[in-house]
């Protein structure tokens, strides 16, 4: 499972709504990310590599046997969550290993995915499925493996510069402060990866960072990627590498976010920033979800 996106920039008007709940989102808030889909092209291409990870990861778990089926269930757009539920149950589908590609447990993301799952079920009289739900996966050790190579495979690519002058962040998606507050494990979940990453990869200079926060006027985990970015400048010109462990594919909040509006905001403050290449669907990636697949049949 994954958020949705937009296919179009003529589906955003509605895509908001979803977000939203059905609220309609304001002419400057729809052209504000009318103009974000436009600089990257028109559309995210979430779907699409989400799609072909399935198909692949599909391919790897059948290498034995014809025992697994993956489908891939949007909360926010096409294909729908409510929509492949219902043809699982179609398909005579008695046992559902329910993953969503966000490896650090949020109530902001996983929990809402779940929620949408059960609904959905619900909905099609599938609650004799029996499901296994996937909580978080923020420390699985072939998750960290494929991160660390995306970091390694960075660090050749700057092989220019030397690796203890490289600053390091690394990312995820903020979400609203309260959360954390009320008991939301979300900034734990972020630690875990982040340290087991570090331990592995030793940046020579590191820094957490939240990244994309949204526009409800309400305060927002941070530190802000900016700030950070902010901080870095003041002891010079640096090369920064941020690595978006919050992520695990292409899509607006890498895309834009990042390759856009990060690096125009370090190139004002005489910093060169790069990121590490998105997950997608990496061999390592891929073996790290049919891991998680194998391990919850057990």
């Amino acid at each position: 499972m994954a958020h949705g996106a937009p296919e179009s920039t003529d589906d955003i008007p509605e895509y908001l709504k979803k977000i939203r709940g059905g609220t309609e989102s304001s002419p400057e808030t729809i052209q504000i990310i009318r103009d974000r889909y436009g600089q990257i092209g028109g559309k995210s291409p979430l779907r699409e590599i989400t799609a072909e990870l399935a198909a692949r990861l599909e391919k790897f778990l059948n290498q034995q046997e014809p025992q697994f089926k993956v489908y891939v269930g949007m909360r926010n757009w096409s294909p729908f969550i409510k929509d492949e539920v219902k043809r699982m149950k179609e398909d005579g589908v008695q046992k559902v290993i329910a993953l969503c590609l966000a490896p650090q447990f949020s109530s902001w993301s996983t929990k809402l995915y779940y929620n949408a799952f059960k609904d959905a079920l619900k909905s099609c009289g599938g609650e004799n499925i029996d499901v296994h739900f996937i909580g978080s996966w923020a420390n699985h050790p072939l998750l960290i493996d494929v991160f660390a190579e995306k970091y390694q495979e960075a660090l050749k690519k700057l092989n220019s510069v030397k690796p203890e002058s490289i600053y390091t962040i690394f990312t995820a998606h903020s979400i609203p402060s309260e959360s954390i507050e009320l008991g939301d494990p979300y900034d734990e979940e972020f630690n875990k990866t982040v340290q087991l990453l570090v331990d592995r990869v030793k940046p020579s200079h590191w820094f957490k960072a939240y990244q994309s926060q949204g526009m409800i006027p309400v305060p927002w985990l941070g530190p802000t990627v900016e700030s950070v970015l902010d901080r870095i400048s003041r002891v010079g010109s640096r090369t920064v590498l941020i690595v978006p462990v919050g992520f695990v594919c292409d899509h607006v909040e890498i895309l834009f976010d990042i390759d856009i509006e990060f690096k125009k905001y370090a190139e004002e403050r005489k910093l060169k920033l790069y990121r590490t290449e998105s997950l997608n669907y990496s061999p390592t990636y891929i073996e790290a979800l049919a891991s998680i697949a194998w391990e919850a049949m057990v």
